[in-house]
């Protein structure tokens, strides 16, 4: 304790003791007032290092120090950077700090970050720190970034759709509006070949040996046949129709999406090049989907309000509807066949659905309605525990819990992505963008 301090106050007629103890300091007057103080007057202590003052000033701030922004688009493999403003007073050390999901990034202490797939569908934040000496630290956080999208592959213009060989190895994407198919090496994604057509494609399927894919044709109403071995058109032929194309699980027909009547599937003859007997629906032909044993096909019906199921074993049969609240766009069967999934469109009256309906096949009941955005193409994925549905307006794809229809994630895509297909192993999803001239893949989380 450091000993007390007497200081003169003349005009009080007393003696006012200070004590200082530390950065405190406590002040007395005695009890006997009438009692002038003889002492003569001192000065108070100036602090010293054993004795600082008691009052520290406060270490000078930071100005205009701004919230950071991030730039660049938010997709696995492309570049972010962070945008820090203006700090001052100049110059400011800046050191920076990314985030994703709010867990920080190890080794991330760059002004740029790139996102790879495993952060897809995740959001990104950055953290700029400015230091000054004499000044306080300050930190500031920049706003959330959109979900990261997937990365891309280019293709031709306008691709349609695509199909994934049973391997995993191979995808082919038709591309519309460049009257080619574009080959890509799933192992690592890139497009090793691109094969030129007499038309322009709608629709793809792969043969039941794997060894060849057809190419489906509009403009000149073509069957394709392409040598998966060469990536080279092996032959074709005239079938007068084009539109969405199923392989059959003999390997010796295709079934093809549209005819001359409009209300007739065409079918086509590998062996023969031909065109056999069409299998009349009774309604316009919509999309066809193949169930995942090839024995059956789907078919939206949007006049009908439902989906016809076509058996490949009596395809002239009679055929089996599910019925549905709103027309289908397109349906998709889960691969033991007991639910089938429907994304509904616009009803003249009542609207748009903005749904995908969960059918159980036994009942032909609507077990689940499910609210997605403008859906479109969707597909299930081969252990059927996830169904993935495309919202083109929206451009995203939703992943959804099969077991529970809730919606797991919305994943950003292309613009206007128009059809999609699993790898046979379940782990990533490709998703064509028609406007974007690009393919997204999607690694399934």
């Amino acid at each position: 304790m450091s000993a007390p301090v007497s200081v003169q106050r003349r005009g009080l007629g007393f003696a006012l003791t200070v004590l200082t103890v530390g950065v405190a300091v406590l002040a007395s007057a005695p009890a006997a007032l009438a009692n002038p103080a003889t002492s003569a007057p001192r000065t108070l202590s100036q602090p010293t290092a054993s004795q600082p003052s008691a009052i520290q000033p406060a270490a000078n701030q930071l100005t205009a120090t701004p919230v950071p922004t991030i730039s660049g688009v938010p997709q696995a493999g492309r570049r972010l950077t962070a945008v820090p403003g203006t700090w001052k007073p100049a110059p400011v050390a800046l050191s920076y700090r990314w985030k994703v999901n709010g867990v920080v990034v190890s080794g991330a202490t760059a002004s740029t970050f790139t996102p790879s797939n495993t952060q897809v569908g995740k959001r990104v934040t950055v953290t700029v720190t400015g230091t000054k000496a004499g000044y306080q630290t300050v930190s500031k956080t920049s706003a959330l970034t959109k979900p990261v999208a997937p990365a891309t592959i280019a293709v031709g213009t306008n691709p349609r759709e695509l199909v994934v060989t049973a391997n995993g190895r191979w995808a082919y994407v038709a591309n519309a509006g460049a009257r080619t198919v574009s080959v890509i090496d799933a192992t690592i994604g890139t497009v090793v070949a691109t094969i030129p057509l007499g038309g322009d494609p709608r629709a793809l399927a792969v043969s039941t040996n794997q060894k060849q894919v057809f190419v489906s044709t509009c403009s000149d109403e073509k069957i394709y046949a392409l040598n998966i071995a060469t990536n080279t058109v092996a032959y074709s032929f005239k079938t007068g129709a084009c539109g969405d194309l199923v392989a059959t699980l003999d390997g010796k027909s295709l079934y093809i999406g549209g005819s001359p009547s409009l209300f007739d599937i065409t079918v086509a003859t590998i062996a023969t090049r031909s065109i056999a007997e069409p299998i009349f629906t009774g309604a316009p032909v919509g999309e066809l989907t193949p169930s995942a044993d090839r024995k059956k096909v789907y078919l939206s019906n949007g006049d009908d309000y439902g989906v016809l199921i076509i058996d490949t074993a009596a395809p002239q049969g009679p055929l089996r509807q599910f019925n549905t609240s709103h027309p289908p766009i397109a349906s998709a069967p889960s691969p033991d066949g007991t639910t089938v999934y429907a994304s509904l469109g616009r009803d003249l009256i009542t609207g748009p659905s903005n749904a995908v309906e969960v059918i159980d096949t036994a009942t032909n009941r609507v077990r689940a309605s499910i609210a997605i955005n403008a859906p479109s193409a969707l597909t299930v994925s081969p252990d059927g525990t996830k169904l993935f549905v495309l919202s083109t307006e929206n451009n995203t794809i939703v992943t959804i819990s099969a077991a529970t229809n809730r919606v797991l994630s919305r994943v950003p895509v292309g613009r206007t992505p128009t059809s999609l297909a699993v790898t046979p192993d379940g782990s990533k999803v490709g998703i064509t963008n028609y406007d974007d001239n690009t393919v997204s893949v999607l690694r399934v989380f």
